[in-house]
């Protein structure tokens, strides 16, 4: 028996084959709003719910400021809330527990990977960040950002529906950083993933997401450590 595919689902699959990584990178800028409405986000609140799920990762609450700064509030139950203040300019990062500090110091590996994938991954593309597309097949477009390359696996509608990290040469953990991206929606014109999942090692986060773009924060929010007093949006204050 003959199994007829969809004639639009066949012309996009040839329209990806004939298409080289830099036709198939700006399709997906345009999928998520176009290049003029990315570049004009300088700063995104997201707010991670845990996803009715049986790995539903903890409340989260994100404020990211690009280039090169970020908060993130996790709230674990039966544990203290903890939050993270990341300003690369600095070279400082510092961590909080019930307003009080924990420990200031330089930024780490990861921290600094973050600093990429909160616009990569959510974003794709800003003023800060241009990747660079280096290989389309099928598809999976194959982008170099920062010192990292990232596989972007791109659904019909050429939004990215998972996005993997190349793993460096003997790098242990071959999956370091694995985002599912899930059920898209527009906010203020750009197409954001109301639900994300997080696979790292032997953990796998899965949340609801809300977005906040061009959040608004207090501009001397990053030269002190928060109080988490505050609750997990501090930066208003």
């Amino acid at each position: 028996m003959r199994h007829w595919l969809p004639a639009a689902f066949v012309a996009s699959v040839i329209a990806a084959h004939a298409a080289g990584p830099g036709e198939a990178w700006e399709r997906a800028v345009q999928a998520k709003g176009g290049r003029e409405r990315l570049h004009a986000v300088h700063s995104l609140a997201i707010y991670l719910t845990p996803a009715p799920v049986n790995l539903a990762g903890p409340p989260t609450t994100w404020l990211c400021v690009f280039p090169d700064r970020y908060f993130e509030f996790e709230r674990v139950p039966g544990r203290r809330s903890s939050a993270l203040v990341v300003d690369a300019a600095t070279g400082r990062a510092a961590m909080d527990a019930t307003g009080m500090p924990r420990s200031t110091g330089h930024i780490t590996g990861g921290e600094r990977d973050r600093l990429i994938l909160n616009q990569l991954v959510f974003l794709l593309e800003t003023a800060w960040l241009q990747p660079r597309p280096v290989d389309v097949r099928h598809n999976v477009l194959t982008v170099e950002a920062g010192d990292r390359s990232f596989r972007l696996y791109l659904d019909r509608a050429n939004l990215p529906e998972r996005i993997v990290a190349v793993p460096f040469p003997g790098e242990k953990r071959k999956l370091r950083y694995d985002y599912r991206l899930q059920h898209y929606r527009a906010f203020d014109g750009i197409q954001l993933p109301v639900r994300v999942v997080w696979i790292g090692g032997l953990f796998e986060f899965t949340w609801d997401a809300d977005y906040d773009v061009n959040a608004k924060y207090n501009p001397k929010f990053f030269d002190r450590t928060p109080d988490l007093a505050n609750g997990p949006e501090p930066w208003r204050k």
